[in-house]
């Protein structure tokens, strides 16, 4: 079967299929048929719908861009499209990465969907997470700033980051190499020579880990971890149960402060009925935005409103930078920190700007962290237990 063959038999299936996995936004069909012409590496992809994609269409599931089209492509999709990619579809996401959605793990749908589709999507309080556990997928979010993030529909630009879906490590692997790297679009983002293609074997009874998993849900990946000779010594990081709600009040801030420029006016849903300037606002933010985006913004303006601004978004950046502080402390003393895949450990990663990858394993899963630009070392260890565990099953 030639490989135009395989894409139309994919596209069949999803059209078939579509409305019972509830993946894609948007099935890209034609384009893909277009981007297999002449290309020698061609390897599926999807992106989650707050990536913008030059000519197709990019709404962020908003009401606000039903009708958008990009005349650009985010950086990430520029890359992957040099580098082979062939996009498949835009994938169904919460509105703006926080509001109400018909499936918040759309990306996580398409790629659990197929035999070898690579994902991208927002890496909001480390939800990608509980999507690919979700899917028995391998998810990983890079230091902040591995990524450039130009292109990315924004919630909160200081918490902001794109993370990989995959079913195979090696996607995984893939997907890094060829996306990481400086970009000066975006300011934030960093340079990077790592050759994530070729990982060294390590010696599992080597590594120094510390298990903060604070819960009584963790026997099975203990357990492993002694099967496998993995040494892992209990530790708490301090502050940690405040990051939930302190990437609440910050990404609220952030996010009230990115959504000013919707407004009916040069961008985004314009309502038809107004007799005034502040009706158009007023009236095009009520049609475009769903209920939880607005609460989002009304909450976002009530903590960086005078009197509050110190009350709650001044000590939220405080936790943050407690919080940072405790898990870099705890990472001088082990070079990986794991936990269960849930948003009490994954939102304190998001929160720090930590790299962090997930495994699918037992009932809530595997979810480890490293220093910053530790990424390399993060995805040996990772592909290590990885390699461990497709041993003993086989």
């Amino acid at each position: 079967m030639n490989i135009k063959q395989k894409y139309l038999d994919y596209f069949s299936k999803i059209e078939k299929e579509n409305e019972k996995i509830n993946a894609y936004k948007t099935i890209t069909k034609t384009e893909a048929l277009e981007a297999l012409e002449n290309n020698k590496n061609p390897f599926p992809v999807v992106f989650a719908d707050q990536i913008s994609t030059k000519g197709i269409r990019t709404t962020a599931n908003s009401k606000m861009l039903e009708n958008y089209i990009p005349p650009f492509d985010a950086t990430v999709v520029e890359r992957v499209k040099q580098a082979g990619g062939v996009i498949v579809g835009k994938t169904i996401t919460d509105e703006f990465g926080v509001g109400e959605t018909e499936n918040s793990f759309g990306t996580s749908a398409a790629v659990a969907h197929s035999k070898n589709i690579t994902g991208f999507s927002g890496g909001y309080k480390g939800l990608i997470h509980s999507g690919a556990q979700k899917n028995g997928l391998f998810a990983y979010i890079p230091t902040f700033g591995l990524i450039s993030r130009y292109g990315f529909i924004s919630v909160a630009s200081s918490l902001d980051g794109i993370g990989i879906l995959a079913k195979s490590f090696a996607n995984i692997q893939n997907a890094m190499d060829i996306v990481t790297g400086k970009d000066e679009k975006d300011s934030a983002s960093h340079s990077s020579d790592i050759d994530f293609l070729n990982l060294e074997d390590i010696d599992l009874s080597e590594q120094k880990v510390g298990n903060i998993n604070k819960f009584d849900n963790f026997a099975d990946v203990e357990e492993l971890f002694e099967k496998l000779n993995v040494p892992i010594d209990k530790v708490t990081i301090k502050g940690l149960e405040y990051a939930l709600p302190a990437h609440e009040i910050i990404s609220a801030g952030e996010f009230a402060t990115n959504m000013e420029k919707y407004a009916g006016i040069g961008f985004g849903h314009r309502a038809d009925d107004y007799n005034n300037v502040e009706e158009l606002y007023k009236n095009s933010r009520t049609e475009g935005f769903g209920k939880a985006v607005q609460q989002k913004i009304v909450f976002g303006n009530f903590v960086l409103s005078e009197g509050k601004y110190e009350e709650y978004y001044v000590q939220a950046l405080k936790a943050r930078t407690m919080i940072k502080e405790n898990l870099d402390q705890e990472l001088k003393n082990f070079e990986f920190l794991i936990a269960p895949i849930n948003l009490y450990y994954a939102t304190g990663f998001n929160l720090a700007g930590l790299p962090s990858i997930s495994i699918p394993f037992g009932i809530d899963g595997l979810l480890i962290t490293t220093g910053a630009f530790n990424d390399k070392r993060l995805l040996e260890f990772g592909k290590k237990i990885v390699s461990q565990l497709a041993g003993e099953k086989s």
